[in-house]
């Protein structure tokens, strides 16, 4: 199978992610650049809030159940349309020219293409895998989708606690992919690889772009290399990708940019050039439930970035206020200054989570410089995107005009400051708890302010450089203004390629490294690839096998759907029943225990695949039953591929 194969595949992901979406915006009569900028926001938020109401009807989550529970969406919107917002409140839409449109294309082309060509040259093949802790799980829970027709928030986490009635995980990514593997006919880990090029193409390039067509105004060139800057960070959406992998991360940052545009629109900070009022808040709050059900950091960040924001527009109610009546007007913006500082303090504290794995590695000098530059974890600073980043702070600072972007930066430096340099305590647990007091989260966050910064020094620049080319003659020809027009666009695209090397070089080894079947840190060879591959004609649909997840065998189920003793790795203690399999059924009698619990939970086959395990954990050493068998009188060889061996459990069924 090659790149060419999946092409549908891929137009599958782009379909679902974005024709929802515009389908939601034209009943909304939201229209223009605006609309299509929100149309991934929308087609997440009515995916995750289908499954979730699917699931609580009963219902299977399928293409056909979510295009009609889509349909049942725009009816209402086309009601709310007619009989709520009239007037101003529902005129939305962009002023669009045909230089804005030329821009955004531009910027979605170069920054699209250049990201899929990254993502291609780390995963290397559509079918291959990230290697990662995280991945077993995210694998294995598309799978499950696909098998319980079942996607909802409030029930994926079932796949690791079967009997609660609400097991919470964000689930609108896995929907997706078990959508897009569906529809398309392909295998769970080609649906993945192609949902993810196409959050990293389309939907973070067109979220940045929207996000800078509304603070900045409908200024082409501007917009065209925000598209194109999207793709030259290595912390997004490569980093995301590389770690973890944090796939439901990546989907709820690819539509951060736009939920953040919808606050500027709505807070009125933007340049006003278009109407919104309650088709926007409405917008608002489907951006919200996307970012909750694709994950919650996305919703977190939301809240972080959105304070200076806030915190500028009250400044302006507040002077307003004052110089109209005095002190008596500034009684309504403390009001509200107070009860808005109440929620946010009850929501912040409530996502908090008391992970503390993370530590600090750096001093907060460095954390800051390393932000400042782009270059997290001490990576290759990309040094296209750092000058022309200090070049937008310098004069974003001088303008005085978007000195609240200034402070959405300063809160996305400080918090990965804090989560690089802050010691154990109090000030690390409540600026970052929410991300897990995880660095890399954070890291990945700085990508979302720095590149509309970076777009406005590269844009300023590139005026100048066209301005001075000008000034070559008192009365510029039209041939000197087409020359100077071809020279600074090269010396653009040039530049926005440029951003593509170096850091992004090093960071797409790395990661591709981890989407290889051999090496270092491998949980999947291509041996035990092939064999589990074979399952649908060896293993019963009905039978479940004992695996040890951490060499690999949990997989069994994502690539063949057939069930497992353990779907994920695990540092609690084993189950009673799995560490009796775990540790006697390969020596195992007719009437011993170990064979009453195989035949108790129907595990009719182990799986193999050694003692190579993704982590030199304590828990992956507690198999010895499944691990490098010889001479096991109660199992019998049913198929092998190299070292990789599928038993049956003969003495107990």
């Amino acid at each position: 199978m090659s790149w060419w194969d999946i092409i549908p595949t891929i137009a599958t992901a782009i379909a679902l992610l974005t024709l929802p979406g515009l389908a939601l915006s034209a009943a909304l009569d939201v229209r223009g650049a605006l609309a299509f900028g929100l149309a991934p926001v929308f087609s997440v938020a009515m995916a995750g809030v289908s499954a979730v109401l699917l699931s609580l009807l009963g219902i299977p989550w399928s293409l056909a159940s979510f295009l009609l529970t889509a349909a049942v969406f725009l009816v209402l919107a086309v009601l709310v349309k007619r009989l709520v917002f009239r007037g101003a409140w529902a005129q939305v839409s962009f002023r669009v020219d045909s230089r804005t449109v030329l821009g955004a294309s531009a910027g979605l082309v170069l920054g699209g293409v250049s990201s899929a060509y990254n993502l291609v040259r780390i995963f290397d093949h559509p079918g291959n895998i990230a290697q990662r802790y995280d991945n077993v799980y995210h694998l294995n829970a598309v799978r499950w989708v696909l098998e319980q027709g079942d996607a909802s928030t409030l029930t994926l986490g079932r796949l690791l606690n079967p009997d609660a009635e609400f097991a919470l995980y964000p689930a609108a990514w896995h929907g997706l992919a078990a959508l897009i593997a569906g529809a398309a006919g392909q295998p769970v880990p080609v649906a993945i690889n192609a949902l993810n090029l196409v959050i990293a193409s389309v939907v973070w390039p067109i979220g940045v772009m929207l996000l800078a067509r509304v603070v900045f105004g409908p200024r082409a060139v501007l917009i065209a290399i925000a598209g194109l800057f999207s793709a030259g960070f290595a912390a997004f959406p490569i980093g995301l990708l590389d770690f973890g992998p944090l796939y439901p991360n990546l989907l709820s940052y690819a539509i951060l940019p736009a939920a953040l545009a919808l606050v500027v629109l709505i807070l009125d900070v933007g340049p006003r050039d278009a109407t919104h009022r309650g088709v926007i808040v409405l917008a608002f709050v489907a951006a919200l439930a996307a970012l909750v059900l694709a994950q919650p950091n996305g919703f977190t960040a939301l809240l972080a970035l959105a304070v200076p924001i806030g915190a500028f527009r009250w400044w302006r109610w507040m002077a307003s206020a004052t110089a109209r009546k005095g002190l008596r007007g500034a009684l309504l913006p403390l009001l509200a200054a107070g009860v808005a500082v109440g929620v946010f303090i009850a929501i912040w504290q409530a996502l908090l989570i008391g992970y503390n794995t993370w530590l600090p590695f750096t001093r907060y000098a460095s954390a800051i410089g390393q932000a400042l530059t782009s270059a997290p974890h001490n990576r290759s600073i990309p040094v296209v995107i750092a000058v022309c980043t200090v070049a937008g702070i310098l004069l974003l600072a001088r303008r005085g005009r978007h000195l609240w972007l200034l402070g959405v930066f300063t809160v996305a430096v400080a918090l990965y400051a804090i989560s690089a340099a802050e010691p154990r305590g109090t000030l690390r647990v409540v600026a970052t708890g929410s991300w897990y007091q995880d660095p890399q989260r954070l890291a990945s966050l700085l990508p979302l302010p720095t590149v509309l910064i970076a777009a406005f020094g590269a844009a300023c620049i590139l005026t100048w450089l066209w301005q001075g080319l000008l000034r070559l003659s008192p009365t510029p020809p039209r041939g000197l203004q087409v020359v100077a027009g071809v020279v600074v666009a090269v010396v653009g695209v040039l530049g926005g390629l440029e951003s593509q090397r170096g850091a992004i070089d090093e960071m797409v080894l790395t990661s591709r490294e981890h989407h290889a079947w051999e090496g270092e840190g491998t949980i999947l060879s291509l041996d035990e690839l092939a064999l589990l591959e074979r399952l649908d004609d060896t293993v019963p649909e009905d039978a479940v096998i004992g695996v040890n997840p951490w060499n690999g065998g949990a997989l069994a189920y994502a690539i063949s759907g057939r069930s497992v003793t353990q779907y994920h790795m695990s540092s609690g203690p084993l189950p009673e029943d799995i560490g009796i399999l775990a540790q006697e059924i390969d020596d195992a009698t007719a009437d011993s225990e170990a064979c009453a619990v195989a035949r108790e939970d129907n595990v009719e086959f182990v799986l193999d695949f050694g003692d190579y395990y993704l982590l030199d954990h304590p828990q992956a050493k507690l198999y010895p039953a499944f691990d490098d068998i010889t001479d096991a009188s109660a199992l019998e060889l049913v198929d092998s591929e190299g070292e990789a061996r599928l038993y049956r459990v003969s003495s107990c069924f």
